[in-house]
């Protein structure tokens, strides 16, 4: 319960309260005390498996390396998960705090009979949770998800107008993170919209699904408290206070955002000026074989007269000019 309240809190309190750093250091206990569970269980199953009991390797064998490797993948998750809380869309959250807790809950009560409670079959049905809900997202942003044009101007209110905290870490972070997710906009929209569509479908699936294997250990830590009709409450709670959940977003141009939209601004330059000496060049080129079209139309005599004209040097004079 500590741990759902310490999600939200961070949550609701990142963009204003300078120490909501410290609610981060709950979500990073649970992560850790999940992975060493599964990690040492894992370990423990493999000795059992190939080692003689007993035996001097057998004895040898201790949990240090375990620490060290649930330390690491545990800094990982963690780190996708604080990113993506604190660039989430409100309507995501849906997922996080109503799917997926009801997801978890219902597979583990469908295998109950068929998987022994320990953490290695937790980590199982957390997977199975996760892939689904993973998948049901990618699916609602590929099919109900409108992609209008994104034009310049649309990226540059977009890079100013991100999510703002009090706290400089936290602000950066954010500014940066918005940055990278309108460049991917820019870009992937430049292929048009069903490579978009289809890249972002992929993109969104592989970054939910770790979110959601995170979060989904976080449920599972918090189930092991028994009261799991107060977690369901305090979920739905959640899901509802963060939808409604003002957010403060910056106004302010920042350094780092006026050289990026001026190095835009840059390379729109050069490419409206290449598609107009483009243009031009295709104009020249129809004007000029137009012009031969005309000539090989001419008789023997018509050709004298027009070989000493100054049509003639006009036309030779332009072929110099495209040919440098």
């Amino acid at each position: 319960m500590i741990i759902l309240l310490a999600l939200f809190a961070f949550i609701a309190t990142w963009q204003n309260f300078n120490y909501a750093f410290i609610f981060l250091f709950f979500l990073f206990y649970a992560l850790f005390r999940e992975i060493f569970a599964f990690l040492k269980l894992r370990k423990n199953i493999i000795k059992e498996a190939t080692i003689v009991k007993n035996s001097l390797i057998y004895h040898l064998s201790s949990d240090f390396y375990i620490y060290i490797i649930s330390f690491f993948v545990s800094v990982f998750v963690f780190v996708s998960l604080f990113l993506n809380l604190i660039s989430f869309d409100k309507q995501d959250f849906i997922f996080l705090f109503l799917l997926l807790p009801l997801v978890l809950f219902f597979l583990k009560k469908k295998l109950h009979l068929q998987f022994v409670d320990n953490a290695y079959n937790d980590f199982r049905i957390i997977i199975i949770a996760s892939f689904f809900i993973a998948l049901t997202y990618a699916f609602f942003g590929l099919f109900f998800v409108n992609f209008d044009d994104f034009s310049l101007n649309d990226f540059n209110d977009l890079i100013i107008h991100y999510k703002n905290s009090t706290f400089f870490i936290f602000d950066f972070i954010s500014q940066i993170l918005n940055i990278l997710s309108a460049l991917k906009m820019y870009f992937l929209l430049s292929l048009g919209e069903f490579w978009f569509k289809i890249f972002n479908f992929f993109m969104d699936f592989f970054n939910f699904f770790i979110l959601c294997s995170a979060l989904a250990y976080i449920y599972n830590f918090a189930f092991k408290g028994g009261k799991k009709f107060y977690i369901f409450t305090l979920s739905i709670i959640m899901s509802f206070g963060v939808f409604f959940l003002g957010e403060s977003k910056n106004q302010n141009l920042k350094p780092l955002q006026k050289e990026i939209i001026l190095m835009g601004e840059n390379l729109k330059f050069l490419k409206e000026q290449n598609l107009s000496s483009l243009k031009q060049d295709k104009e020249n080129l129809e004007k000029n074989l137009k012009q031969v079209q005309e000539l090989l139309n001419k008789n023997t005599f018509e050709l004298g007269i027009w070989w000493f004209s100054k049509e003639k040097e006009d036309l030779q004079k332009t072929l110099n000019e495209n040919l440098q």
